[in-house]
């Protein structure tokens, strides 16, 4: 049986340093959620994420803000987080920004420690997550180019030469960069940019899922919904209809 947490107040030392940090950064989405997985701080990239005002937010939790699969397998983290006191870091996202355009976000969660009864624990969790559309830009031309190149023709049989031959370097010079900047090899970028296309359609269209895995490039329909579920985690269809 599930165990409800009751929350107790974040001390203001254990949540300012964390606030202080975060507020104000472009291309940044940073929270903080007590115990009880209600919001208690956001920065301006959130709130501008979400095109609410604090009062908006802060006491809510993401069942509130978020589709239902999308709040579940945010909460299944924080839960996660909570319980281990291990850090969840590198976990890719696919969010909607503030001008309605789809980007990958890669988001690091921690507990949140201070004192409670005299005793030091786990009060809540910090979220910070980072757009890497600006990483690419920042990174290197050519890394845009192949992104950009890959978007136009997704349904394409791309191999790393090809996406190599696109930016101008080597395919190991390509790997080293897209480790580096993104944190993933050329393989699992082709991948996101393929779900990232089949997020547009599944929101967009009423193509049928076998349809929209030939349109983005995957071998055959299984293959598609096993590597939707891994990155984004929950089906094409569950996707389709929580949006």
């Amino acid at each position: 049986m599930a165990v409800e947490l009751i929350q107790k107040p974040i001390p203001g030392e254990v949540l300012r340093p964390f606030t202080e940090l975060v507020e104000g950064i472009p291309q940044v989405m940073a929270s903080a959620k007590g115990l009880d997985g209600r919001y208690v701080f956001v920065n301006t990239g959130f709130r501008d994420r979400l095109g609410l005002s604090p009062e908006d937010i802060l006491g809510k939790r993401v069942g509130d803000l978020f589709a239902p699969e999308m709040a579940a397998s945010y909460a299944a983290q924080d839960a996660e987080v909570i319980a281990t006191g291990k850090p969840l870091r590198g976990q890719l996202e696919l969010i909607v920004r503030a001008d309605g355009s789809l980007g990958w976000y890669v988001t690091n969660k921690s507990a949140l420690r201070g004192l409670l009864d005299n005793d030091e624990g786990i009060v809540g969790v910090a979220v910070l997550s980072i757009d890497l559309q600006s990483q690419v830009n920042s990174a290197h031309a050519g890394l845009a180019q192949v992104i950009a190149a890959v978007r136009r023709d997704i349904h394409a049989g791309w191999k790393v030469a090809q996406m190599a031959d696109v930016a101008g370097l080597s395919s190991p010079q390509l790997e080293r960069l897209c480790r580096r900047t993104l944190g993933i090899p050329p393989q699992k970028l082709l991948q996101r940019l393929r779900l990232e296309h089949a997020v547009q359609l599944i929101t967009t269209t009423t193509m049928s899922m076998g349809d929209i895995s030939a349109e983005c490039g995957f071998y055959d329909q299984a293959s598609f919904t096993r590597q939707f579920r891994s990155v984004l985690g929950l089906t094409p269809g569950a996707y389709r209809r929580s949006r």
